[in-house]
């Protein structure tokens, strides 16, 4: 790698602010990219014109939006940028608007299911903000919405396409002349089921993840972050849906259990193909649900399932350091994690080592009174011996999430990705109830070291539909470099008994950590999620990625193989066409620092 693609950050320095979720529709140099994309040349989302709160964050709320479009604030302009289907080199399969491509196209084409995303710098200072890499996650999908059909055929091509369209996009995206595109480049690429991969850590080489094959790829996740050496961490949180097993005399086991593994798959991959069922390869399962770790700046370096890290279901990844050290602070469907690594990374990081290769495992569990403790993930400890069914360390670590229950972790409800204050070092911990409420937890580690086992925590805010709260389902905090932190929410799933009429769409929300003040920053479009924000280096364009637009949503129906268009037809408003998932870049018209 040359210095121009990944420049090394100088001894002590934080790393680069980026990230979390269409292809720039510009024009000149930027219509070809419009007509790759399916979109009309010059095709922008405007900004509405509504009343304004005083106060921090500096800008005017948008109402609650019930329209299918994205809102932003007066001053505010939102462009779409790598869509569903958006070719990722000149010449590659174009965007079908009735969902006619190909698995073998859509190999080659933006994946669907749009989750985290990251914005990695290519350069420093002013080439870094208006120049890099764009890394997505691409969590699950809507049948009904990929196929042409609706889903409704049960085929190898069917089950090739859905891996094909999950997994991970990387891609180079500029700025020009005040609008971002998608760059052709040689890194640009996708990451799916049917990519190599390596494992790394403890279990490396492990009898349990053999299956006599090679192993194989990612089915993506919504959790993500981005490490001091300018890689890209993402989890495995859908994984579940992909195993099935057409043996009936196959019975789960509580592993099984524990990672929502059963004999009805939601995708049915395994009815064509073995690797995918649970009594024909067992272990395959056991190759999911890891901490992948994938390097945008080397196209020839396979994905690497980081093992010491612990097998989840990751909803959330984040780092920080402690000493030099690389933490990592992750969640599931229940519990919430951190590994700490066992040597600073400049020490470690080589071709042939990593520093999230070795080191300790915890969950936590919060106390009355503010008060919290990281219990380790430790073989020998109560609840983790050969007694309580964990063999040895191995068999920890594949079993993280029962581990965690069996150390008495506090079980919250819905917990997202959390998010690191640059200046304060404070973790932000989205929790979405799934009843239409919420609240946002706030922990301070021990010393204000990320590697201590207690800390203090208390409530930032708390969201309650049914009185008039500003937010509902918080799914995940990005704090940028100036410290300000942006909640991605999701309601489209909430029934209409959950206050939906008073929600509106799902939002992107600006908090003020200094005062706890909480504004509406942004609207999506009818049924869809934000679930991942990022921004440049120098605040100036804020990356959003909206997931599942048009998707099911209590108060509009749900889309159909005879009518996609039920419940929305964003962005494109193609009449023959349908919704597509799309990260958006949002800008200040006058240049200025997103959220000022």
């Amino acid at each position: 790698m040359t210095d121009r693609i990944r420049p090394e950050p100088p001894p002590g320095a934080r790393p680069p602010a980026v990230t979390r979720r269409r292809l720039l529709c510009s024009a000149g140099a930027g219509t070809l990219a419009a007509v790759l994309a399916g979109l009309p040349p010059g095709a922008a989302l405007a900004s509405p014109d509504d009343g304004s709160l005083d106060g921090t964050p500096g800008f005017t709320e948008v109402p609650v939006t019930r329209t299918d479009r994205v809102t932003v604030p007066p001053g505010y302009t939102a462009r779409v940028l790598l869509p569903w289907g958006a070719p990722i080199s000149p010449g590659g399969p174009a965007w079908r608007p009735d969902a006619a491509n190909t698995a073998e196209q859509a190999r080659r084409q933006v994946g669907t299911g749009h989750g985290g995303l990251r914005y990695l710098p290519l350069g420093p200072s002013r080439t870094g903000t208006r120049n890099g890499l764009l890394v997505l996650g691409h969590a699950d999908l809507d049948p009904v919405l990929l196929h042409a059909d609706g889903g409704r055929a049960d085929t190898a091509e069917r089950a090739a396409k859905e891996i094909a369209s999950l997994g991970a996009t990387v891609v180079r995206v500029e700025l020009f002349d005040g609008r971002w595109r998608m760059a052709r480049d040689e890194l640009n690429r996708r990451i799916t089921a049917d990519t190599p991969v390596v494992f790394s850590g403890p279990l490396a080489g492990h009898p349990a993840l053999d299956t006599g094959a090679d192993p194989l790829g990612t089915t993506g996740g919504s959790a993500h972050a981005a490490t001091p050496w300018h890689t890209y961490l993402t989890g495995e949180d859908s994984f579940a849906d992909a195993f099935g097993t057409r043996e009936r005399s196959w019975r789960p086991r509580p592993a099984h259990d524990a990672y929502g593994l059963t004999a009805d798959s939601a995708r049915g991959w395994h009815r064509h193909l073995d690797r995918f069922d649970l009594a024909r390869t067992p272990k395959e399962a056991d190759r999911f649900g890891w901490v992948v770790e994938i390097d945008p700046f080397d196209p020839q370096a396979p994905p690497v399932k980081r093992t010491a890290l612990g097998r989840l279901g990751h909803t959330g990844l984040a780092l920080a350091r402690s000493r030099g050290r690389p933490v990592v602070y992750m969640t599931d469907t229940a519990h919430v994690y951190k590994f700490v690594a066992a040597r600073p990374w400049e020490e470690v990081r080589g071709p042939r080592t990593s520093p999230l290769d070795e080191g300790a495992l915890y969950a936590l569990r919060l106390d009355g009174g503010g008060r919290g403790t990281w219990l380790p993930l430790a073989h020998g400890r109560a609840g983790l011996t050969a007694r309580d069914g964990f063999a040895d360390q191995a068999a920890v670590l594949l079993e993280a999430r029962r581990a965690a229950a069996a150390v008495g972790a506090t079980a919250f409800r819905g917990p997202g990705g959390p998010a690191v204050h640059p200046d304060t070092g404070e973790v932000y911990l989205p929790e979405a109830d799934g009843s239409g409420g919420g609240r946002l937890l706030v922990w301070t580690e021990g010393a204000r070291d990320h590697a201590a086992t207690l800390l203090a925590w208390r409530e930032f805010t708390r969201a309650d539909a049914g009185q008039g709260a500003v937010f509902a389902s918080p799914g995940g905090v990005f704090s940028g470099a100036d410290g300000r932190l942006w909640i991605t929410t999701d309601v489209a799933g909430l029934g209409r008994e959950a206050g939906r009429e008073r929600l509106g769409n799902s939002s992107l929300l600006c908090a003020d950590p200094r005062t706890g003040g909480v504004r509406r920053f942004l609207t999506g479009p009818r049924g869809c999620g934000i679930t991942g924000v990022g921004a440049t280096p120098d605040q100036r364009t804020l990356f959003v990625a909206v997931h599942g637009p048009g998707s099911a949503d209590a108060r509009w129906g749900e889309p159909t193989a005879e009518n996609p268009r039920a419940v929305g037809n964003w962005p494109g408003s193609d009449p023959r066409g349908r919704p597509r998932c799309a990260v958006v870049a949002v800008r200040k018209d006058d240049g200025g620092i997103v959220g000022t």
